[in-house]
């Protein structure tokens, strides 16, 4: 008799005991699909090696982007659940205290749809970079929230936050190899130097061919035109 008992209690309990382990992971509101940000990826540094990158924090400065008028930001949103048999809007929210952005400098559609047969999907934000004040820095920050459609999936991924600002500043991909290999040391002069040269204004995604290619021709430009850095002292760039 006290095995049966045993017994009974454990049928209760464990049902119990999964009910709460789920809502710590999701707010379900009894949806059937969730949705969430996606935090970090695999960010190859070799053939090997790779680290991870957090991916819901971006930070750009519109600097990078000369002549741009709109720069364009990527944030992947997942499903949990069932792919779509149609698209299916979702929504988010501003979130007013981890926002720092003046109106007209970032926006995104009215309108957000996860795509069907999608399990994971791209909301793009905006920045306005004549709308960004020299030598400022701002930020904004978006929150997925529960619609007729989706809930929130997991518990700290429902926000991502793009910081902007508008001061001269090294980009990401100009690292340690660019530095040693290709252009040399970082200067505001470098950099509008290698944008007239080249038409480029990053190496991000080119393969080693490619990057030698157009540090060459940004060689040949600063010797046939005599420039230099701002101070007057040479503009070094070391490929050969």
């Amino acid at each position: 008799m006290r095995k049966i008992y045993i017994l009974l209690l454990l049928g209760v309990a464990l049902p119990m005991c999964m009910q709460s382990c789920s809502t710590t992971e999701t707010d379900g509101f009894g949806n059937e699909r969730f949705l969430y940000f996606e935090r970090q990826v695999k960010h190859y540094v070799s053939e090997v090696s790779y680290e991870w990158e957090r991916v819901d924090t971006a930070v750009i400065s519109v600097t990078h982007y000369p002549g741009e008028e709109v720069i364009e930001h990527p944030f992947r949103v997942v499903l949990i659940g069932d792919t779509l048999q149609e698209d299916l809007e979702y929504r988010v929210t501003i979130v007013d205290t981890l926002t720092s952005a003046k109106e007209g400098m970032v926006t995104y559609p009215e309108k957000l749809y996860f795509r069907k047969g999608m399990v994971m999907d791209t909301l793009w934000m905006m920045i306005h970079a004549d709308k960004v004040e020299k030598d400022q820095e701002f930020y904004i920050t978006l929150r997925l929230i529960t619609n007729e459609n989706f809930a929130v999936g997991y518990r700290g991924y429902s926000d991502v936050k793009l910081r902007f600002n508008n001061k001269a500043s090294r980009p990401g991909w100009w690292d340690n190899r660019v530095i040693e290999v290709y252009l040399g040391p970082w200067s505001e002069k470098k950099f509008e130097t290698f944008v007239l040269a080249t038409g480029l204004t990053s190496f991000e995604g080119m393969a080693a061919g490619e990057m030698r290619l157009y540090s060459l021709r940004m060689k040949e430009y600063v010797a046939e035109n005599n420039v230099t850095e701002a101070d007057g002292n040479p503009m070094i760039i070391p490929i050969y």
